[in-house]
């Protein structure tokens, strides 16, 4: 299993997403899916002298939901992102980690920014906030 398809799996056990649909890398122009999207960075954090390493995987989750000039709407949407954050940091605290691939043992899932808006037209906007899952992976000797 990659890591991907581990947090998409991991992600489908958070009660905030309800029964909404969860893509990988697409997410369309209508109203109320996620998506998990990798971001590029150096995947590598520490090496280890026998071959271990230190290693994070960035993502960022998203959503699509409505838009406009009610406040209301919008407060809900951001909302949203501070009540994953929360819920992800409750999973660390309980130490409860995605099932990674083997010879992989995850630390923690973390937020690395806030949940903000990234693009908006005249009824909907995607929302996003970034994070990563930091892992131990066990060196080839």
């Amino acid at each position: 299993m990659s890591i991907i398809n581990s947090l998409y799996e991991y992600f489908k056990s958070c009660p905030l997403l309800g029964d909404e649909k969860i893509n990988v890398d697409y997410l369309p122009e209508t109203a109320r899916e996620y998506t998990i999207d990798t971001i590029t960075g150096d995947p590598i954090i520490k090496r280890y002298a026998r071959g271990a390493t230190l290693r994070q995987y960035l993502f960022a989750f998203g959503s699509r939901d409505f838009y406009g000039p009610d406040v209301l709407q919008n407060l809900s949407n951001s909302g949203f992102y501070e009540d994953f954050a929360a819920w992800l940091d409750e999973q660390n605290k309980a130490k409860n980690f995605p099932v990674l691939p083997p010879n992989c043992v995850p630390q923690k899932v973390e937020v690395q920014t806030s949940g903000y808006l990234f693009g908006a037209d005249a009824e909907t906007a995607r929302y996003q906030i970034q994070c990563r899952v930091v892992y131990y992976q066990e060196g080839i000797i």
